[in-house]
């Protein structure tokens, strides 16, 4: 007797009908989402019993799936799109980005190299260099400047270990030119030397570790409001650790830290890159998205000038959803030395401008069609639109910040001059105090996290989420007042 086949994987007939039920569910997600609670209430586990323990034999309807989703799931997600999520940073996503991955899937491509899809690379070219224009990095990281150029990857983190792993290889190949290529990956690099601020995020000191070289964490000066790297301490560093036999080589600077929004000031190291031969790396995770506006523009030249690379985030504070950063390197040969592979099964690479080999610009081999997210996002807002998104959110800080400014009960921390407000209370040192707000602020359906700098408790507010609007920073700010004018408030709550 004849069996059954196999399950068709996609039966075009029922596109239409499942993708409507799959539109529909989300609709009423969005729709439904500012009532509902940003994070559950539960316990690790509670939602894993929910699920089958082992896996079905047999198949499952798909309007079963979503139901199970909108029962199951859905009550298990903390709310990174509700309007009312204040804490971390802001996961951005828009229509165009939930649309695109739809197609993206759909489509399975896998971006080995130009000929496996050759769209996937050229879209990335184009939108890389859309980026560079936008945010005004200069000519030198272009494609079609013939020797930059700029790359999706999956994080911020993913782009640093990159980074790392590059410019260790680059000071090996710069101390030892006559060192044969293979024995740069192998050298000895504990005594390589990469100089953070005490306020980078931990995953730079990370991708030092895994690149195997030695991270140095300088304290950075609280000026003008804000923490920065000194010149002055960098270089007293570097003379320090020349001395114990060291070797300066990467000088990691931030702009929009996680913790405080802290800004180095590149230009500030013009002359020190040059003298002691530094990769610069400049990480602008959260903030690289204001270099669109006049007023930061001087600062994004003066990246331009300095580093040697650059990653910004595409998820923050950019509409382009998780996951997507940005990275740009002013020597496409930094990566290509390290990362180029092939075998006899892959096509011949040409590598011209339309036709990088981007398996050779990263560790991965297969790669997402990513840029056809971006490219929609850009195209259906424009710069305009995008430019109007990042000023809502600046708005709407700088009106807390001044709500902030005038409470005798509070004060503003650290002033970011971005979408990040640091707050805390003006005359005493609580942190269990601050926590108690944080909580009263949950319950009243809005989600901040406590932190600290320096020791002294505060309450990170991270504004410029894609769903947060004026009435909700207005909502918040009546909380705040509120907790702030009730005499138990705070007492061991």
């Amino acid at each position: 007797m004849a069996q059954a086949g196999p399950p068709s994987a996609i039966e075009p007939e029922a596109l239409q009908q499942y993708g409507k039920l799959t539109v529909d569910l989300l609709q009423r997600h969005f729709e439904g989402l500012p009532t509902k609670a940003i994070k559950p209430q539960a316990s690790p586990g509670d939602f894993a019993k929910r699920f089958r323990e082992k896996a079905p034999e047999q198949p499952t309807e798909f309007a079963e799936l979503l139901k199970k989703i909108e029962e199951d799931v859905l009550p298990g997600v903390t709310h990174w799109q509700h309007p009312r999520f204040m804490a971390y940073y802001p996961s951005t996503t828009s229509l165009p980005a939930v649309l695109s991955e739809t197609i993206v899937a759909a489509l399975g491509s896998v971006g080995l190299q130009w000929s496996a899809n050759p769209i996937a690379t050229e879209l990335e070219v184009l939108v890389m260099d859309w980026l560079t224009e936008m945010l005004g990095l200069g000519p030198a990281f272009l494609h079609t400047s013939g020797v930059g150029g700029g790359i999706i990857q999956n994080t911020a983190g993913e782009a640093m270990a990159n980074i790392m792993v590059c410019a260790r290889v680059r000071k090996h190949r710069s101390m030892q030119p006559d060192l044969p290529r293979d024995e740069a990956f192998y050298a000895n690099s504990s005594k390589l030397v990469v100089y953070f601020s005490d306020q980078a995020h931990f995953s730079g000191p990370k991708a030092c570790r895994v690149a195997g070289m030695r991270p140095r964490v300088i304290k950075a000066r609280k000026i003008d409001g804000n923490y920065r790297l000194s010149a002055e301490d960098v270089q007293s560093a570097i003379q320090e650790d020349k001395a114990n036999g060291l070797v300066p080589t990467v000088l990691f600077l931030t702009y929009g830290t996680t913790n405080t929004c802290s800004f180095d000031r590149p230009a500030d190291f013009e002359s020190i890159a040059r003298e002691e031969n530094l990769w610069v790396h400049v990480d602008a995770a959260y903030a690289g998205p204001a270099w669109m506006l006049p007023e930061f523009k001087k600062d994004s030249e003066a990246v331009g000038r300095i580093a040697t690379s650059v990653n910004v985030g595409g998820a923050k504070w950019f509409l382009c959803g998780f996951d997507s950063c940005f990275l740009w390197v002013r020597d496409r040969r930094f990566l290509t030395d390290v990362h180029s592979a092939t075998d006899i099964f892959m096509a011949p690479g040409n590598d011209d401008i339309y036709s990088p080999e981007f398996k050779d610009w990263s560790i991965p081999l297969g790669r997402r069609f990513r840029a056809l997210r971006i490219w929609m996002v850009i195209e259906y807002f424009g710069t305009d639109g995008i430019k109007a998104f990042l000023r809502r959110a600046l708005d709407q800080a700088d009106f807390l910040r001044g709500k902030i400014a005038e409470h005798p009960a509070y004060e503003v921390a650290i002033d970011s001059g971005l979408g990040l407000v640091c707050v805390r209370f003006a005359n005493e040192n609580s942190t269990e105090r601050v926590g108690d707000l944080s909580r009263h602020l949950q319950d009243a359906g809005f989600l901040c996290y406590p932190s600290q700098v320096e020791g002294k408790p505060m309450l990170r507010v991270a504004l410029g989420g894609s769903a947060t609007r004026e009435d909700d920073v207005e909502g918040l700010w009546k909380e705040m007042n509120s907790f702030a004018t009730t005499p138990e408030a705070g007492q061991g709550a």
